[in-house]
Parts: C-alpha cells; sequence; structure tokens
C-alpha cells in the first residue's frame, strides 16, 4: 500500500537532483544507476529504454529504492523503497522531454524513440531531509 510523502518530504522530491536506483538483478545482487525522476500525484516517475538493465530486472522483480541525496548537503537525503506499478511507452518522448526541462531547461537532446516511462509507488520512506551538517 502507497505511503503518503509529509509536507516536507514532498518539497524534498521537488528540488532538482538525481536519484540513485537501486533494482535486484537475477543473481540477488544489487545494480545502482543515477537517473532523473519527478514526483507527482502520489507516485515516482522515471524514465529509460526497453533495453536497460534496471527494467529488465523491474520486469522480474518489480522492487526498487531511490536514494535521493542533496548535493549541497549530504545529510540531507531520503530513500524512498517501492515498486514498479505501471509502465507505458513514452509516445514522442515527451516525458524524457518533460524532465530534460526540469534538470536542463532545455530540449531532450537524445532519441526520443524507444523510450519508456515507469511510475513507481512508494512503500516506505525514510531520510533526513532537515539536514544535520
Amino acid at each position: 500500500m502507497a505511503v503518503e510523502l509529509s509536507p516536507k518530504m514532498q518539497a524534498f522530491t521537488q528540488e532538482v537532483f538525481p536519484a540513485i536506483i537501486g533494482t535486484n538483478r537475477k543473481d540477488g545482487s544489487v545494480e545502482m544507476v543515477p537517473v532523473w525522476f519527478e514526483q507527482k500525484d502520489g507516485a515516482f516517475w522515471i524514465n529509460g529504454g526497453l533495453n536497460r538493465g534496471w527494467f529488465k530486472h523491474l520486469q522480474r522483480d518489480p522492487r526498487i529504492t531511490l536514494l535521493l541525496i542533496d548535493p549541497k548537503e549530504m545529510f540531507r537525503w531520503a530513500q524512498v523503497e517501492g515498486r514498479m506499478v505501471n509502465w507505458a511507452e513514452d509516445t514522442g518522448g515527451d516525458h524524457i522531454n518533460h524532465l530534460s526541462h526540469r534538470y536542463l531547461k532545455k530540449d531532450y537532446q537524445g532519441p526520443r524513440t524507444g523510450r519508456i516511462k515507469v511510475q513507481i509507488e512508494p512503500l516506505r520512506v525514510t531520510g533526513a531531509i532537515d539536514g544535520r551538517g
């Protein structure tokens, strides 16, 4: 069952920094990669390609962890444990272009075909978003 983010956590997830995602490989080890993300409508959204290892892992095991770290204050962080609940083709690359504007303030420069938009339901959120430094 999805958890609702506190107002402070909602604000933290609206800040612009990459998420490090962790997915479970078939052999039980964890793959961790940086991704652009957004949080809206009670879910986290990421974008990638059908051929990405992390997506193949999610198709087999939908569990995922996102680690969010403020690059200016590493002791402001959140860990979001969740699961992939949906994915769809990013037709025309609209979502990756939206994320590019969020992160780079310009149109996405890579290919906009063959991309997918992944919805992640947060199940547990921990962290220290007030910092301690």
